[in-house]
């Protein structure tokens, strides 16, 4: 692999409201992405999932009374379907979510 043509990128949601909250990272037509991790915060039991369009590829639970409020998981390499929106997504309340990749 050339490493010359691997771009980083790290994508944000601003604080949601108390219904959880969502980033994406825009599809590029013939580049592959891959999600090396993804985190955040939230003040209640969610679902922190990571999509390739609507396909769930990663998946986790985080229960605030064990775990508390913040998280973070490093998910190796999931991979996107080329072409395809990135999603990560936090379920329940107020929350922020972060996820960042690489582009092939």
């Amino acid at each position: 692999m050339d490493l010359s043509q691997v771009s980083l990128w790290s994508e944000s949601s601003a604080s949601g409201g108390s219904s959880g909250a969502t980033t994406t990272h825009a599809a590029e037509t013939g580049k592959q992405f891959f999600v090396t991790s993804i985190s955040g915060h939230t003040d209640a039991d969610s679902v922190v999932e990571i999509k390739s369009g609507t396909t769930c590829m990663w998946e986790t639970k985080v229960d605030v009374s064990v775990e508390g409020f913040s998280f973070s998981f490093n998910v190796e390499a999931v991979p996107i379907v080329p072409g395809t929106l990135t999603t990560g997504s936090v379920s329940a309340g107020t929350s922020r979510i972060n996820i960042t990749g690489f582009t092939v």
